[in-house]
C-alpha cells in the first residue's frame, strides 16, 4: 500500500442505524499534506501474582486511531457543522457563532487516495478549531482533529480500506 496524495475526502452524518453515512459532501479544500491517518499503539496492562516478576494477565487495550487535517474552506455553515456552533444571517452575511461549551460531533469520514482505495471510518468524533494566522507567509485554516470510534451498527468494522464494488 502506497499514496502520494488524496483525490477527494468526503463528511456525512452518521447513519441512524449507526452505520457510516449514505450521504458524503466535499468540505472544501484540504491543505495540501495535512491529512494524517496515524494508529496510536495498543495498551498493556500486566498483573502479578503476589512475588513473581512475570506477569500472570495482562489485558490489550486497542489504541486509538487519530484522523487530522486541515481545511483552507472558511465557510461559516461548514464550521458550524464541524464545531457543533450555529450560524444567524442569510448570504453574504452569514456570521458563524461557537459554542459557549462542549460539544460533541460526531461524523463519517470517506478518503480517496490517489490510488483510488477508499479509507472508510464510520464513526470519528471531531473536534474542529480555526486557526487564525495573521501573516502574509500562512493562511487561516479549520483544523481537524479526529478519533476513530468504534460504530454503533453491530458488524460495522471502524474502518474499512480498499476498492469498494461499484
Amino acid at each position: 500500500m502506497y499514496s502520494f496524495g488524496m483525490k477527494s475526502i468526503k463528511i456525512g452524518e452518521i447513519a441512524v442505524d449507526g452505520g457510516a453515512a449514505t450521504v458524503l459532501t466535499v468540505p472544501g479544500q484540504v491543505r495540501e499534506n495535512t491529512i494524517k491517518v496515524t494508529p496510536a499503539a495498543p495498551t498493556d496492562t500486566e498483573f502479578y501474582a503476589e512475588g513473581e516478576s512475570t506477569p500472570a494477565i495482562v489485558q490489550t487495550k486497542k489504541g486509538i486511531t487519530a484522523l487530522d487535517f486541515d481545511l483552507l474552506t472558511f465557510d461559516p455553515e461548514i464550521i458550524a457543522d464541524l464545531t457543533g456552533g450555529t450560524t444567524t444571517g442569510e448570504a453574504p452575511n452569514i456570521l458563524y457563532h461557537e459554542a459557549a461549551g462542549v460539544v460533541t460531533v460526531e461524523r463519517t469520514i470517506e478518503i480517496t487516495d490517489l490510488q483510488d482505495n477508499v479509507w472508510l471510518f464510520p464513526r470519528v468524533k471531531i473536534t474542529a478549531s480555526l486557526v487564525g494566522t495573521f501573516t502574509t507567509t500562512d493562511v487561516n485554516i479549520v483544523r481537524i482533529n479526529g478519533k476513530v470510534l468504534l460504530p454503533t451498527k453491530a458488524g460495522v468494522a471502524p474502518l474499512t480500506y480498499g476498492k469498494p464494488a461499484a
